[in-house]
């Protein structure tokens, strides 16, 4: 059986393997493997970019895709800062082999962002960029927490609780007592156009509107978020959480319900409330619902943080991986990002230890 190769630089062409691309991932596939997530993310972020999709196919059946873009000589995946996880895409160990060796062959230098470090394709990208006389670099990226929800919820509480820094199963009932309090919790969306003002209203109300990082702060972004909620949405792995108070959203959730893991994308909560610590609550209320729910896992997604820490159970380290090529440029930037670079980042965190 032979495998043959092609580069799909036509949007057109791309949105046609919708209904190939889902069948590709011979394992456990995540949501942003899927070709909605990867068609919302170039319809919002693809201005300027050129497409350089990797595809295989095994006797015409497709069996590997790669959704990579061309910046000049470069190779970088179709993934941003709103990408959770990246990685090829492929049917089985032989095809994702010669798929990667297909795409770094073309390469003239890669950045590939949020690689999941236990996952194979990254063994076979370090080597596919070896074996295209490519310089290959792998680095720590970040550690996404999650709360494994497999076991028993009484355990699971027992073990976080004295991690929540507030009486957070008081503050609930005082809501319920003090309020019209209504929450709802890991639910398909109703309304889902009003629900997604409501809850990017409430998203963009405290530090992350101010700081300009909220889903409506850019164009782009509210975009890609609309459209991955309205794709999710007919398939029926769009969830939804909020809590209101005499009728005013105080916490919302956007999460994406795919093989038994419930993945946050993004959330928020009204300041005003603050004293309630109505994220914290509306988190607590969908941890327990997914116990409920018999889910294997709540996916906390991004980078650690101190109010994530509070419920987590484990992590998922995520990578970068850069390979350059042997010409005297690349060695350059090489050098620069494996020697001199790790220790000039530690001495700029010395120097703002020691001036806090």
């Amino acid at each position: 059986m032979t495998i043959a190769f092609e580069w799909v630089e036509d949007p057109e062409r791309f949105q046609r393997l919708a209904g190939e691309w889902d069948g590709v991932q011979g394992g456990e596939t995540l949501p942003f493997d899927l070709h909605c997530w990867y068609s919302a993310w170039w319809r919002a972020f693809g201005d300027g970019a050129e497409l350089a999709i990797c595809t295989a196919r095994r006797d015409g059946e497709l069996v590997g895709a790669f959704p990579l873009r061309t910046c000049g000589r470069e190779l970088k995946p179709l993934a941003n800062v709103h990408s959770p996880s990246f990685r090829p895409l492929a049917r089985d160990g032989e095809a994702m082999e010669r798929l990667v060796a297909a795409a770094m062959e073309r390469a003239g230098e890669v950045e590939l962002i949020a690689l999941p470090e236990a996952d194979p394709s990254v063994a076979r990208l370090q080597s596919g960029a070896r074996g295209a006389s490519l310089v290959p670099l792998l680095e720590d990226d970040y550690a996404s927490p999650l709360v494994a929800t497999d076991g028993e919820l009484d355990a699971w509480r027992k073990q976080s609780k004295k991690r929540w820094g507030a009486p957070l199963e008081r503050f609930r009932r005082k809501m319920g007592r003090d309020y019209e309090a209504e929450f709802s919790i890991v639910e398909p969306a109703t309304d889902l156009e009003r629900e997604l003002e409501d809850g990017f209203r409430v998203e963009a109300s405290g530090w992350k509107g101010r700081a300009g990082t909220a889903i409506v702060s850019q164009p782009d972004t509210e975009a890609f978020y609309r459209m991955v909620a309205e794709e999710f949405d007919r398939r029926d792995e769009l969830r939804l959480s909020r809590i209101e108070l005499n009728g005013r959203t105080v916490a919302f959730d956007l999460c994406l319900l795919h093989g038994s893991r419930l993945y946050l994308l993004k959330t928020g909560f009204d300041e005003e409330f603050r004293r309630l610590a109505p994220g914290l609550v509306m988190r607590l209320s969908i941890v327990e619902r997914c116990f409920e729910l018999g889910l294997r896992s709540h996916e906390l997604l991004g980078g650690e943080s101190e109010w994530k820490a509070k419920f987590a159970t484990a992590k998922r380290p995520h990578v970068t991986l850069r390979a350059y090529s042997r010409r005297p440029a690349g060695i350059a930037r090489y050098a620069y990002r494996a020697r001199l670079r790790p220790p000039l980042r530690r001495a700029y965190r010395r120097l703002k230890e020691l001036r806090s």
